[in-house]
């Protein structure tokens, strides 16, 4: 699809719409009338010889989808829904709101319903602080991976530690938190040492309803890491496979003792962790006959929280470079037998997003069994309290709409950090004044 459009402010909605269709290298935008299939002009859009005249951006976005909907015999179950936070469109708009203007189908009314229903029930309170603290480490880099992660083991990890216990001392936030959460990366490749010394910083500081740390890898995880974790306060901990699919873990290079696996989670169980488990839907190779293996190892271990993930194409990732994607139509079959799966092993969804690039414009959703859902996952999808953002490439975000980002790269962090913890200070002293 060729597209003339002569708005640059409405490049990115166009791009939006066009994605749900098309692959991203099957449209382009061309600055002569007479190349383009599809033009969007000022108050209109131009098809076929035919015009379409628009009151304005949302009309524009609709008329768009309707026509693309007509080119090519498909639709999305999200209708226009391009932005990754669907449950914020329900503070202003009712579900009503969401089928009859933005075209979301009955069977994500219900997701939304379910997950908002869940959310309801919890308290949160714009003035409480959160810390995500980046451990940017991993053994290997996945194929899908597109996040600054630094996988040499010539890296001074211990100067990284050093640096984050700093910024945990230095940083000017009240000592009873929410929830503290250490994700990366891969936290668990660090050294036990390592990662006790964070850990005893967090604990001689602050006091925290939820602590959360990604254990992601199993080839990064021994029985003397969990229990360190379990003996300093860790309530949470995430044993990600993303499959079990030997010939797709290999696509991915992401590597899988599956047994070493089993004996981890089995011991994290007996220490009473509450454990998630990520997996992706649309990785390269997957096929709905071979992701019902996940099903069937899924219905013995019966984790607490599952997050499915629909794959993003990630700029910086192997397989963006490569164009390598996953079979959509497999991807919406695994999408409808998770449907199945939570419900017949009574898991509730909890919190939901959407990125770009997303494959077949589906959506990333975390279920839980019984009342497990992780408080951060939530609040931070909604924007719901602050998160103040330790470690290389970390963000800060507060609720008054303040941001802040730490420097993308460990020679730049370690130089800055300084003046990277003075301005954090700074905006939490003025939220403070403020509110």
């Amino acid at each position: 699809m060729i597209v003339y459009l002569d708005k640059e402010n409405l490049r990115k909605d166009v791009y939006d719409i066009l994605n749900i269709f098309y692959e991203r290298y099957d449209f382009y935008f061309v600055e002569e009338k007479s190349k383009a299939d599809l033009l969007i002009e000022d108050k209109k859009i131009i098809y076929d010889g035919k015009e379409i005249f628009l009151k304005d951006k949302l009309d524009m976005k609709i008329s768009l989808y309707e026509i693309l909907e007509k080119i090519t015999g498909k639709s999305s179950a999200w209708g226009i829904l391009t932005g990754s936070k669907p449950l914020k469109l329900l503070k202003n708009h009712s579900l009503t709101d969401l089928k009859n203007i933005y075209k979301v189908s009955d069977k994500k009314i219900g997701l939304l319903k379910s997950v908002k229903l869940s959310q309801d029930k919890k308290n949160f309170n714009k003035n409480d602080f959160n810390i995500y603290i980046n451990i940017p480490f991993c053994p290997k880099r996945c194929s899908y991976c597109s996040y600054p992660t630094i996988v040499s083991n010539t890296v001074d990890k211990k100067a990284y530690i050093k640096t984050i216990i700093k910024e945990i001392s230095e940083i000017n936030i009240p000592k009873k938190l929410d929830t503290i959460y250490i994700g990366g990366g891969t936290p668990s490749n660090l050294d036990i040492e390592d990662i006790e010394r964070i850990l005893e910083a967090l604990d001689n500081k602050f006091s925290y309803m939820e602590f959360t740390f990604e254990a992601g890898r199993e080839d990064s995880l021994d029985f003397d890491k969990l229990k360190l974790l379990k003996d300093m306060g860790v309530g949470r901990i995430s044993l990600n496979p993303q499959t079990f699919t030997k010939s797709v873990l290999k696509n991915i290079d992401r590597p899988l003792d599956f047994d070493n696996f089993i004996k981890l989670y089995d011991y994290a169980k007996s220490l009473g962790f509450i454990i998630n488990m990520d997996f992706i839907i649309g990785l390269f190779g997957e096929s709905r006959e071979s992701f019902r293996k996940n099903f069937n190892i899924l219905e013995k271990l019966r984790p607490n929280n599952i997050t499915f993930h629909a794959l993003a194409q990630k700029v910086g990732s192997k397989f963006f470079e490569n164009k390598v994607n996953g079979d959509k139509d497999e991807a919406y079959k695994i999408s409808n037998d998770i449907e199945n799966f939570i419900k017949e092993n009574s898991y509730k969804p909890y919190y939901l997003y959407r990125q770009k690039n997303i494959i077949g414009n589906l959506e990333n959703v975390g279920y839980e069994i019984g009342n497990t859902a992780q408080r951060y996952n939530i609040l931070i999808n909604e924007e719901l309290e602050n998160i103040i953002g330790l470690g290389m490439n970390s963000n800060t975000k507060l609720t008054n709409g303040k941001k802040y980002r730490n420097s993308r790269n460990l020679r730049d962090y370690y130089k800055n950090i300084g003046d990277e913890i003075y301005k954090k200070n700074k905006l939490i002293e003025e939220f403070f004044i403020n509110n």
